[in-house]
């Protein structure tokens, strides 16, 4: 009997390692065996870890754990991709790959040398096309390669963790209709992931588990460590009205401060839920899953339910996938797979969303080493057939050199005729030429709205353009005055981000179109708060590549005959 296919997927977040072995059982999957090893989230080194670093931790995982190498599937974390949602309008199938080729190159942060991504088309039941696009820097995705290298295990997919908790979301619970929201609250970030009508909209928060743990550490004047413990042994969320609040004083105060945090976290659910309504026209959620470690606290699934006013449950992964005999009783690490489920289904079953960030190099070589068992039979039969030819074309040369001499006899009676082609083809070469000119010129009634495009595409997140003006110096070089506004606290958050102050990421955006702008000569006027610190206004001067509706004087010598 031939044996089932085996799964390896690995979450290797910032709080624990978790390694889980995974067989193909007809329509599904069936959970094998895992391993878990904690690591330390708070210390200074936590900060600098990698991947690279785990690998030894991984082997010994498989060594303790009886775990055989296989593929793996492996997610990278929220913070480490990059998520965009465009919409085309309608068009082929077969131009969607460019279009989207264009829409990565516009809005992803980096070059797209300097990143590895893929796209998926979503259904939206209307004429125009919707795409999310992911990306992350391609030295993130050589790593979780050299980490495949270094533990023996073939990596077959990189994924993301929002988009592996998706697909388990869907696979456990198909029934669910409306929009239903996912909140995977870990040790250094939060995933918050929407889910409707197989749409899909994702957000990483940085308010976390270890969050909670830095506040109850300041509030008490102890250590991480100690305030690891407390939150673990006596955290919960503080609720008012009539509930009663703990007794003990540390646990009292324990308690608030972790009501501090999670109301923050609400805060920041609550703004993504108005900007998803907006922006991404979904609907009101209906109903709320939560997972990840620091959601274990207690009552916070009644904080949120009271808050948000609307079903909070419990995520359960294994809902729709049996498990090994033996392995349920630790239910609440069963409870924290959810993402390894999701990445486990990209194995077995066809999936909502099916992205990859594997590098097309790699890709590619495996692909062609695949091919490598037919090259052998394919040259046994590139002999015989050569065999064969080489008798045809013994028997041929003869006919050949008879059709040959006839050939060349019309050839020769043709070859008077070459002069005139000749004439004809230079006539059309410069009929071509005028005809170049003349698109120049129709080209050159559309340069304003070729600038003010290009101004749009460069536009960051949450901002617009609120005056555009023209001027042309003695140097005769153009430049378009640029006014924009933006909400301040995003923009801020994408300074904190990647560095730089809001103007210098406007600039950076809008001088990758080296088509229309120049890098010289383009300058920052100003960057200043307005409407009470709530907006920042940014005032550019750009430089143009040619001034707008201008061609050159001597359009009309090019219709002269010499």
């Amino acid at each position: 009997m031939a044996s089932k296919k085996r799964i390896l997927a690995l979450d290797a977040g910032t709080s624990k390692i978790m390694l889980a072995e995974f067989i193909v059982e007809g329509d599904g999957i069936k959970l094998a065996n895992y391993a878990v090893k904690p690591l330390d989230s708070l210390s200074q080194e936590a900060g600098m870890r990698t991947l690279y670093s785990l690998s030894g931790d991984v082997r010994d995982l498989m060594a303790e754990n009886g775990i055989k190498p296989g593929p793996v599937y492996m997610a990278l974390s929220g913070q480490s991709v990059f998520p965009r949602y465009v919409k085309l309008p309608p068009v082929a199938a077969d131009k969607i790959d460019e279009m989207l080729q264009y829409e990565a190159q516009e809005n992803l942060p980096f070059p797209l040398e300097e990143v590895v991504w893929d796209y998926q088309v979503l259904p939206n039941g209307i004429d125009e096309v919707d795409a999310l696009i992911i990306a992350t820097k391609r030295d993130t995705a050589q790593e979780v390669i050299q980490f495949g290298e270094q533990t023996k295990l073939r990596v077959e997919v990189i994924d993301s963790v929002p988009f592996a908790l998706y697909n388990s979301m869907l696979f456990n619970y198909p029934e669910d209709e409306g929009c239903a929201i996912l909140l995977d609250i870990g040790a250094r970030s939060t995933n918050l992931v929407f889910s409707e009508n197989g749409n899909i909209f994702t957000r990483s928060i940085t308010v976390a588990g270890n969050t909670i743990t830095n506040e109850i550490a300041r509030g008490l004047s102890i250590s991480a460590q100690e305030a690891e413990e407390l939150k673990k042994e006596i955290g919960v969320v503080a609720l008012g009205g009539n509930y009663a609040v703990a007794g003990d004083e540390v646990a009292d105060k324990v308690s608030k401060i972790i009501r501090s945090v999670v109301t923050r976290l609400h805060s920041e659910v609550d703004r993504s839920i108005n900007f998803y309504r907006s922006k991404q026209g979904g609907s009101v959620p209906v109903k709320l899953y939560l997972t990840g470690g620091a959601s274990l606290t207690r009552h916070i699934d009644t904080f949120f339910r009271e808050k948000l006013d609307l079903e909070v449950e419990y995520l359960n992964p294994f809902k729709n996938v049996p498990v090994a005999p033996g392995l349920e009783e630790d239910s609440e690490t069963l409870y924290l797979m959810a993402s390894s489920v999701g990445l486990a289904l990209r194995g077995g079953v066809k999936c909502p969303i099916e992205l990859n960030l594997m590098p097309a190099e790699i890709l590619d070589e495996r692909r062609f080493a695949g091919r490598l068992p037919f090259f052998g039979v394919a040259v046994v039969g590139l002999v015989l057939t050569l065999l064969c030819w080489f008798i045809f074309a013994a028997k041929q040369e003869e006919a050949f050199n008879f059709r040959n001499d006839t050939v060349q006899e019309r050839i020769a009676v043709r070859r008077n005729l070459q002069g005139q082609i000749d004439t004809i083809k230079n006539e059309a070469d410069e009929f071509g030429r005028k005809c170049a000119y003349l698109a120049e010129l129709v080209a050159a009634r559309g340069s304003f709205a070729e600038v003010m495009e290009a101004i749009r595409a460069a536009m960051l997140p949450d901002t617009w353009l609120t005056e555009l003006y023209y001027e042309t110096d003695a140097n005769n070089v153009t430049y378009a005055n640029i006014i924009v506004r933006g909400y301040k606290k995003e923009l801020d958050e994408r300074v904190n981000k990647y560095g730089g102050s809001a103007a210098e990421l406007m600039v950076t955006s809008i001088l990758r179109n080296k088509e229309c702008f120049n890098e010289e000569g383009t300058k920052i006027l100003s960057e200043k708060s307005v409407e009470n610190d709530l907006l920042s206004e940014l005032n550019l001067k750009v430089a143009l590549k040619r001034t707008p509706g201008v061609i050159d004087g001597n359009w009309s010598e090019r219709w002269i005959e010499e």
